[in-house]
């Protein structure tokens, strides 16, 4: 009868899990298509072309980055999966995306909870920052530096 139980339960939780995320998910896929055919991605990617050239990575990883930054993780790899599926980002761009939203993502909400607990939040914000550029930059170096057989 445990077992009944426990099979019930995790099949139960993992659909509720999965309709968690699709709460998330498809409401961020619909505003990406509207935010398309307005251009509103085009207006927003255009501020962070500069820091996307010292980063080596395309215009295309702007919206994703972003998102990421701000909205965490989730919200971020939601835009990174799309924008892979639909051929914007190669597997390199990936990588340097995954390498600077692990660093830096979420740096909003993560700054406010810190904060709560008594970092500094300037200090936080900014030292997150400032590694993910240093870390993301030496391994776009590493990786055009080794070549196209690595990644």
């Amino acid at each position: 009868m445990e077992i009944m139980t426990l099979l019930f339960n995790t099949i139960t939780d993992s659909l509720f899990s999965i309709a968690r995320l699709a709460l998330i998910l498809v409401p961020i896929l619909i505003m990406i298509e509207i935010a398309r055919h307005y251009q509103v991605i085009e207006k927003i990617t255009g501020r962070v072309r500069g820091a996307l050239q010292f980063l080596t990575l395309p215009q295309e990883a702007a919206f994703p980055m972003l998102a990421g930054i701000f909205f965490g993780i989730v919200f971020g790899a939601a835009l990174i999966i799309e924008y892979a599926r639909e051929g914007y980002l190669n597997k390199r761009d990936l990588l340097l995306i995954g390498i600077f939203l692990s660093i830096c993502h979420s740096v909003v909400e993560d700054t406010f909870i810190l904060a709560v607990f008594g970092a500094n939040p300037v200090v936080l914000l900014t030292t997150r920052i400032i590694l993910a550029i240093i870390i993301t930059r030496a391994a776009a170096f590493l990786l055009d530096r080794s070549g196209p057989k690595t990644v």
